[in-house]
């Protein structure tokens, strides 16, 4: 499930801090983790999620390597870390959800995205849910009308996806109540009743499951089914000095999607490594999908429609999918 996204303090946050480091750049400076002495040595960076078995499984199967690379495995703790850190070539790729990619184009930051991370869950049950509690009385969408529903950032990604998914269910999404909760408690907050309902992203769906909770929608099987939702993304700079590094990246990326699509045990052994998701939920856990193919223009311009219509992106404002894609 998409994380966080367009909330204006954490577009500020951004901005502010890759200015920043655009600042620091044009002073001649250079960062620990520069490749202008081997553009194959990169650091990539990705949140300590599920989402991130893409990239281990794709370097211990040596995909990576068999292509002329060295990557060196970053944690982001904030997704607000990936584009300053771009920008002062301590990361050469980072993992981030569209809508933070489309924001700092938006707002003129030279950043494109070069590869899928995950993609939209079709199915019924997806790597994200809406949960509900059974004290709530809700058993389907139509029921979270005048209850309260727990999201990690009210203006973010799970948010608006979740209100887009109503709408399509016939609901009126300004007829429910979404209140703000961090991550970490979201499952508590919903298993103990303050809230009728939360979005959760895995293992979190598992977990609340497992506590009694019922799963009432995938708020992507009818928003994003196959759209990229989370993205590698590297600046402008190093795309145009070292594209042979942004090739090749990409494509042992994707063949690391292939394998890891088709065998989702190796992909919970790596998790296993990679995460810190206990293993009893790490075995149950619905995994994500993985992007098998270049991002297309027209994904890029649903999460646009998306973010005009229920988050903050000004259309006036909204930067084309084409310089998104850095096409």
């Amino acid at each position: 499930m998409v994380v966080s996204r367009l909330l204006t303090r954490r577009v500020l946050a951004v901005s502010a801090t890759a200015v920043a480091a655009m600042a620091l750049a044009g002073c001649g400076g250079s960062s620990a983790g520069s490749t202008d002495d081997k553009a194959g040595n990169i650091a990539v960076g990705n949140g300590p999620f599920l989402s991130n078995a893409d990239l281990h499984l794709a370097d211990s199967k040596g995909y990576f390597k068999d292509a002329g690379l060295k990557v060196d495995i970053k944690v982001l703790t904030a997704g607000s870390d990936a584009v300053p850190q771009l920008l002062n070539n301590s990361l050469q790729f980072a993992a981030v959800d569209v809508g933070t990619a489309i924001t700092a184009v938006g707002q003129g930051l030279p950043i494109e995205i070069v590869a899928p991370n995950t993609v939209g869950s079709p199915g019924e049950f997806g790597y994200g849910g809406v949960l509900v509690s059974p004290a709530s009385g809700v058993t389907s969408p139509e029921g979270l009308v005048g209850k309260t529903v727990a999201v990690n950032q009210i203006g973010g990604t799970a948010m608006i996806l979740t209100e887009a998914s109503l709408a399509a269910y016939g609901v009126d999404p300004t007829k429910v109540k979404f209140t703000e909760v961090p991550p970490p408690q979201l499952v508590t907050t919903l298993v103990e009743g303050q809230a009728d309902s939360a979005v959760l992203g895995e293992p979190g769906v598992t977990a609340a499951m497992a506590a009694g909770m019922t799963h009432l929608f995938n708020p992507e099987e009818n928003t994003i089914p196959g759209v990229a939702t989370f993205v590698y993304i590297t600046s402008k700079d190093f795309a145009s000095k070292h594209p042979d590094v942004v090739k090749s990246f990409t494509s042992s990326l994707l063949k690391g999607h292939v394998f890891a699509n088709a065998n989702p045990d190796e992909v919970r052994t790596i998790a296993g490594k990679s995460t810190e998701v206990p293993p009893e939920l790490l075995a149950k856990a619905t995994l994500p999908t993985f992007g098998e193919k270049a991002v297309e223009p027209q994904e890029i311009d649903t999460w646009i429609a998306l973010l005009e219509k229920y988050g903050d992106l000004d259309k006036a404002k909204a930067p084309s999918a084409a310089s998104v894609l850095g096409q």
